[in-house]
C-alpha cells in the first residue's frame, strides 16, 4: 500500500490548488493558509487504488454562506465542530456495525480540505486521496454523492459551541431535506460542521473523483513554482487542468447579497490587453454558476468557472474587489459529472433562477 505523509509544504500546495478548483467557493485562500497553522501533525494520504473495495470513508465538512464581513475563524466555524461531528458519526455507525476506516473531503475547497486535515491530524485517521465533487458546490443536493444515490442519512451536525444534531431522514436519499436541516443549523449557529455520506472505496473509485487531492497539490505546486521563476501561472494551471483562459480583464462591478444562508451575486469583468472590448458576467450562488458573454452562456456548472489574479493568486468570491485585474478560467468538470443526466439536472433549479432554462452548454 502506498502511503504518503503530508507535511506543511504539501498541505499548503493543496490549499492553493483547492482555492482555485473551488470555482469561487469552498473557502478563501487566506482562510485556508491561516487555519493551516493549526495543523500540528502530518496527514496520511492513501491512494484509493490500493484500498479494499469494502472499506468505508466518511465525509466531514463545513456548511455556511461565505461572507466578506466574517473573520476567518468564524467563517469556517472550526473550533471543536469538525472533530465532534466525526466522533459522533463514529459512535452512531459503530452501533450500527459499520466500520469507518477513512476520511474524505466532500468537495474540493480550502475550507473543507482544512476540515479534513484538522480531523485527520488530531485523530490520526488516514485520508483517501479523493473527494466527492472535484469542485466546490453550494448545496448538499448538487453533488456526486446525491446523483449517484449515496445516502445522506445519518447526518450529524455540530456547532462551534459543541451543540449536536443527529438527523435520520425518512428517505435516506432525500439530500434536499438534509440540505434544509443543515442550512437551518448553519444559519442558527453562524456556520456548522457536518458528517455524512458513508461511502465504500468501491463507490469512490467508480462514482467520485479519485486522486483529486493529489491533483490540487499538483496545481498548487505549479502556481508556487510559476510565481518563483516568473512563468505565467494562468498558462501553468490551464495546462495541468485541461482548462482555458476565457478572459483576462478588470472587475468593473460586484453585486453580492446573502439570502437564506447562501451568497448570491454577479461579477462583471471587462477585458484588457488582447481581450479589450470583451465582457464576461458571472452569476454566483456561493460558487460561480454560469458565465455570460454577449448575453449568451459560454460556460456553466458542473464545469468550473474560476478566477485568479494575473500574478497567480486564486480567488474565492469573498476575495474579489472592483478594479482587480484577474483571469477568468474555465475547467472541465470531472468525468462522473458528465456520465449521467443528473450531473447537469441537479443544477437546473439554480440556473433557472439566474435566467437560464436551456440545456447544458460545454465550453
Amino acid at each position: 500500500m502506498v502511503k504518503r505523509l503530508l507535511g506543511k509544504t504539501e498541505l499548503e500546495d493543496m490549499i492553493w490548488g483547492t482555492a482555485l478548483l473551488g470555482a469561487g467557493g469552498g473557502g478563501s485562500l487566506s482562510t485556508g493558509l491561516n487555519l493551516l497553522k493549526e495543523i500540528e501533525n502530518e496527514v496520511m494520504l492513501l491512494d484509493p487504488a490500493d484500498l479494499s473495495d469494502s472499506a468505508n470513508a466518511v465525509v466531514v465538512a463545513g456548511i455556511g454562506a461565505p461572507t466578506r464581513s466574517l473573520s476567518p475563524a468564524s467563517e469556517i466555524g472550526l473550533g471543536p465542530g469538525p472533530v465532534l461531528a466525526y466522533e459522533v458519526m463514529k459512535s452512531v455507525t459503530t452501533i450500527a456495525g459499520i466500520n469507518l476506516a477513512y476520511l474524505m473531503p466532500g468537495e474540493t475547497g480550502a475550507m473543507n480540505y482544512l476540515t479534513i486535515f484538522r480531523v485527520a491530524s488530531e485523530r490520526n485517521i488516514p485520508v483517501v486521496d479523493a473527494d466527492g465533487n472535484g469542485r466546490s458546490v453550494p448545496e448538499l443536493a448538487t453533488g456526486l454523492h446525491p446523483i449517484y444515490k449515496i445516502p445522506t442519512s445519518p447526518l450529524v451536525l455540530a456547532s462551534k459551541a459543541g451543540d449536536i444534531i443527529i438527523a435520520y431522514l425518512a428517505n435516506p436519499l432525500d439530500s434536499a431535506g438534509a440540505e434544509a436541516i443543515g442550512r437551518a443549523a448553519s444559519i442558527l449557529w453562524t456556520g456548522a460542521s457536518f458528517s455524512t455520506w458513508i461511502t465504500s472505496v468501491a463507490t469512490i473509485k467508480k462514482c467520485m473523483v479519485p486522486n483529486s487531492m493529489s491533483k490540487t497539490e499538483k496545481v498548487g505546486k505549479a502556481m508556487r513554482e510559476a510565481r518563483t521563476i516568473g512563468k505565467d501561472p494562468v498558462k501553468e494551471v490551464t495546462t495541468i487542468t485541461g482548462g482555458k483562459e476565457l478572459l483576462r480583464g478588470k472587475i468593473q462591478k460586484i453585486e453580492m447579497r446573502t439570502i437564506e444562508g447562501f451568497a448570491f451575486g454577479r461579477t462583471t469583468v471587462e477585458g484588457i490587453a488582447e481581450h479589450k472590448g470583451k465582457t464576461v458576467i458571472i452569476d454566483v450562488k456561493n460558487e460561480n454558476m454560469i458565465a455570460w458573454q454577449d448575453e449568451k452562456p459560454v460556460i456553466m456548472v458542473p464545469d468550473l468557472i474560476t478566477t485568479m489574479t494575473t500574478d497567480g493568486r486564486p480567488l474565492a468570491n469573498t476575495d474579489t474587489e472592483v478594479d482587480m485585474e484577474i483571469s477568468v478560467i474555465g475547467i472541465p468538470a470531472p468525468e462522473p459529472w458528465k456520465r449521467i443526466p443528473e450531473g447537469f439536472d441537479c443544477w437546473r433549479h439554480i440556473l433557472e433562477k439566474m435566467g437560464y432554462t436551456g440545456s447544458y452548454v460545454t465550453f
